[in-house]
């Protein structure tokens, strides 16, 4: 009644929409079911996407399900405890489940993978950042720390055939000093890591953490060697420096991995190549260690001839 005496009186003032709606439908499709606060998603509601047909998907992303979001609104934003499930009629699978803020994942949350992955950790701006376990498809399991979507930090990696890493990661690879147990043959690899490979490393046999009842076909001979522990520190503080990737800022992380992710469409039309030779960052204190720069230069000098 009060809302119908505020249209009579006054029939150019906006009316606000303040409470609960059972249902509401979105012209371009879509509804949504909770509470609001002046026109806006406000409090616990529940909000589906418009649900489209193959012509609407005609050269684009092909139709994946209708999306489905319960959970906490502040301001037509996701912010709080949330789910984010995906509905193919009858079926609903669970995306993410876990906490939003200003309508991305931050916090702690639990995220399942269309290739059968599974993470549990905390998350910042709708990527993995902090402590967090991943489950693998193929049977592997990585437990520690990670930065922008990268296993960064120390972590244990568990691989599907039985085998195990203990060290530090950095932009997803093992950089740094590591321990890697090859259980299958019984030997124990310590060492400096770069990129996922060993730089200089120490095997030594350990017979108790051996799979098989076979002796390995590769045995450590006996160790001749005057000093070797002189030897090994010497080396490892030779390879460390490789092994050290600093930290880089989380905007600077997404701005280079948009860069990378796009560089191979620059190299296609020679109005929009990108000199590389530029330094995008040069006081940062740190240097990219992938090859797209010569890649580039590559296809730059190709585009001219």
């Amino acid at each position: 009644m009060g809302t119908w005496l505020e249209r009579f009186v006054c029939p150019n003032k906006p009316v606000c929409s303040t409470g609960r709606r059972a249902t509401f439908y979105f012209p371009g499709g879509g509804t949504y079911a909770g509470y609001w606060k002046f026109n806006q998603h406000q409090g616990w509601g529940v909000k589906k996407t418009a649900k489209r047909d193959a012509k609407y998907f005609f050269d684009k992303k092909q139709p994946d399900g209708q999306l489905v979001y319960e959970g906490h609104w502040v301001m037509n934003k996701r912010q709080g405890i949330g789910s984010m499930l995906r509905k193919r009629g009858a079926d609903l699978q669970l995306i993410y489940a876990g906490r939003w803020y200003d309508d991305m994942k931050c916090g702690e949350g639990k995220q399942f993978y269309s290739d059968g992955c599974v993470y549990f950790g905390n998350w910042l701006r709708n990527r993995r950042h902090g402590l967090g376990i991943q489950w693998y498809g193929d049977g592997g399991i990585y437990v520690g720390e990670w930065e922008t979507d990268f296993r960064h930090g120390l972590g244990v990696m568990f691989y599907a055939n039985g085998n195990r890493y203990e060290g530090h990661f950095a932009r997803g690879y093992k950089n740094g000093e590591g321990v890697f147990y090859h259980m299958h043959t019984g030997q124990i690899q310590k060492g400096m890591w770069e990129n996922d490979n060993a730089k200089t490393s120490l095997m030594q046999d350990e017979t108790l953490i051996r799979r098989h009842d076979t002796v390995s076909a590769y045995p450590i001979e006996r160790n001749y060697l005057k000093y070797p522990n002189e030897i090994i520190r010497e080396l490892f503080q030779r390879y460390k420096p490789l092994g050290d990737k600093p930290h880089r800022r989380f905007n600077d992380t997404v701005t280079l991995e948009f860069i990378h992710h796009r560089r191979q469409f620059a190299c296609l039309e020679e109005s929009v190549v990108s000199p590389t030779n530029v330094d995008l960052y040069p006081s940062s204190g740190f240097v990219c260690t992938c090859n797209c720069a010569q890649i580039a230069r590559n296809d730059t000098k190709t585009s001219q001839i």
